[in-house]
């Protein structure tokens, strides 16, 4: 009698098949994961808004805002309240700060065909 060596077709069908349901369970677990941490980008550039909205809040006794949208890189910039990279290319989303009465809302939107597409997230201070 002879020792078989190698695996037969069998074998390598039932390796595939559980292969490819680790494969469709694991790819969009890490698309959602990726997507959390765009959004997490979003809500830390947002969060740099707010405070230097509230600086520049305390410095005039208004809030500053420009139309433009804003992009990530934010710094201040003395008379702006912050400048923009938009050639940068780590840049994932806009910013947008909209002044209504004594409040504002910052608005951040995916840019399209970037990792964040389709994402957005907002702050609202009433």
């Amino acid at each position: 009698m002879k020792n078989q060596r190698g695996f037969n077709l069998i074998e390598l069908m039932i390796v595939l098949a559980i292969l490819g349901i680790i494969t469709a369970i694991a790819i969009p677990s890490y698309n959602g994961y990726i997507s959390g941490a765009r959004l997490t980008e979003a809500k830390n550039n947002i969060a740099a808004i707010k405070i230097a909205e509230e600086e520049y809040f305390l410095d005039n006794n208004t809030y500053f805002f420009d139309n433009s949208n804003i992009n990530t890189n934010l710094s201040n910039a003395g008379g702006n309240l912050w400048t923009a990279s938009p050639g940068d290319g780590g840049v994932n989303f806009t910013y947008k700060v909209e002044v209504s009465g004594s409040g504002y809302k910052v608005t951040a939107t995916g840019i399209a065909g970037t990792p964040a597409e389709g994402l957005s997230d907002s702050y609202t201070k009433p």
